[in-house]
């Protein structure tokens, strides 16, 4: 699964990324990843990755912890 990643710097080194569509939605590895990622606000502007969200704390993943497939973060300049 490849997710398309802009890093944006805003006053003074603030770093935030967005995460980039194609015109369609984004192709899920699986159903279940896709359902997480509609019902918990799981992407992190701050990290640049998907994250499994625990009350607090974002653990950011490069596999989907459902089906086990690497997720590529693509740098789009």
């Amino acid at each position: 699964m490849q997710v398309y990643v802009h890093k944006e710097v805003h006053a003074f080194e603030y770093v935030f990324f967005t995460e980039f569509k194609n015109e369609n939605e984004l192709d899920f590895c699986c159903e279940k990843l896709k359902r997480y990622v509609s019902i918990v606000k799981a992407w992190s502007s701050k990290i640049g990755k998907f994250c499994i969200v625990e009350k607090e704390t974002l653990t950011p993943i490069d596999y989907c912890p459902f089906c086990g497939e690497k997720i590529e973060y693509v740098s789009v300049e």
